[in-house]
């Protein structure tokens, strides 16, 4: 053993000998980047943006690590703060992204164009779409529309960027209308030959349709009336058929809603001035009839009920067919049961003239409860 040796041993031996300190491990910076704005989604901000350093530990020099502010919009804008010390240097890179602004332009679409005359009638589904030419576009709305009616329904929708800024709600109005009018109340008056029918329509009912069964010429039906009329007089029909009328109302949107009746034409007994009142007990409207006077223009009929006149008429012709119900000075007059008379003149020259000649003749007829 050497000298050295030798010397060592004695230092412990007398519990001289000390432990000398290990030497200390390296301690570069660490450099961590600290953002301040308003976060939105996906790591974008939604705001300007500012960028702090928080370097550890202190007793370091460093190059471009003062705060900055980022206040444009961009996919990304990096931003670099490099720090060193005694044993050793480091950096850190923050990227940083800023979509400030929403979707735009937004628009919508329906699914189809309107049903019927501008309107829809059924569910429709509207989708909004949009572009967004910074953080990309991420979602739209989708809506279905069933209602309710309106002549100006509005559905909104918006879209949303990745950065989570949305759109402000953008209106699709459309025309919806998916309920029928109701259905006209629908009356008839069988003629001879002929029927007349009348209805009343629901204030949603832009027009009507009038079919008849069995139809002109042979046909199966026939629609013999379109119009926003609220009666309708069908002729030359054949006495003792059955005609079965059905109604259509229909309102602006197309919607549609059926009514309908039955109506046998029929011709109407006949009264004649030279017939007896024993066989005049009816149960409909009677034509009442008389002799062609020559030379005459016209005929005054009237019928009273009891002691009041309820008609005065003017015909042309040697007859007159008395209706269910007509108007006479104003007044709503009808056919109910009770005892008539009727008496006819006949008149010569111009109607406003008013010469008439003797009295043709009186009869009477009795209306009996149906």
């Amino acid at each position: 053993m050497g000298a050295r040796g030798t010397g060592l041993l004695l230092l412990a031996a007398c519990g001289l000998l000390a432990v000398l300190p290990a030497t200390a491990p390296a301690n570069p910076p660490v450099v961590t980047a600290k953002l301040f704005g308003t976060a939105g989604q996906a790591g974008w901000f939604t705001s300007d943006v500012t960028v702090n350093w928080d370097i550890q530990p202190p007793g370091y020099t460093s190059t471009g690590c003062d705060a900055v502010t980022i206040d444009t919009e961009s996919k990304g804008v990096p931003v670099t703060c490099h720090a060193k010390n005694a044993d050793g240097e480091s950096q850190s890179t923050a990227v940083v992204k800023i979509d400030k602004s929403p979707p735009q332009p937004v628009t919508a679409a329906a699914d189809r164009p309107p049903d019927r005359n501008g309107w829809y009638v059924r569910p429709v589904t509207v989708t909004f779409s949009g572009a967004d030419a910074t953080s990309g576009l991420s979602s739209c709305t989708t809506k279905t529309y069933a209602g309710p009616d309106a002549a100006a329904a509005s559905v909104s929708g918006s879209c949303l960027d990745v950065a989570g800024t949305s759109s402000a709600p953008v209106p699709f109005v459309l025309r919806y209308d998916a309920t029928p009018p109701a259905a006209a109340a629908l009356t008839s008056q069988p003629g001879d030959a002929s029927a007349t029918l009348s209805w009343t329509p629901s204030p949603d009912t832009s027009q009507v349709q009038l079919t008849r069964s069995p139809g002109v010429g042979g046909a199966p039906s026939t629609v013999i009336y379109t119009g926003d009329e609220r009666s309708f007089s069908d002729s030359k029909l054949t006495n003792g058929v059955d005609y079965r009328y059905t109604l259509t109302a229909l309102d602006d949107a197309g919607n549609s809603v059926d009514s309908g009746t039955v109506v046998t034409p029929a011709a109407p007994p006949v009264v004649t001035l030279a017939s007896k009142t024993a066989n005049h007990r009816l149960s409909k409207p009677p034509q009442l009839r008389w002799k062609i006077v020559k030379g005459a223009r016209y005929y005054n009929v009237q019928i009273f009920r009891g002691k009041h006149k309820v008609l005065s008429a003017w015909p042309r012709k040697a007859r007159l067919h008395v209706r269910q119900s007509w108007l006479y000075r104003g007044q709503r007059q009808r056919l109910v049961a009770g005892h008539y008379r009727w008496y006819v003149w006949a008149g010569y020259g111009r109607l406003g003239a008013r010469r008439y000649g003797h009295l043709l003749g009186r009869n009477e007829f009795v209306i009996v409860q149906q």
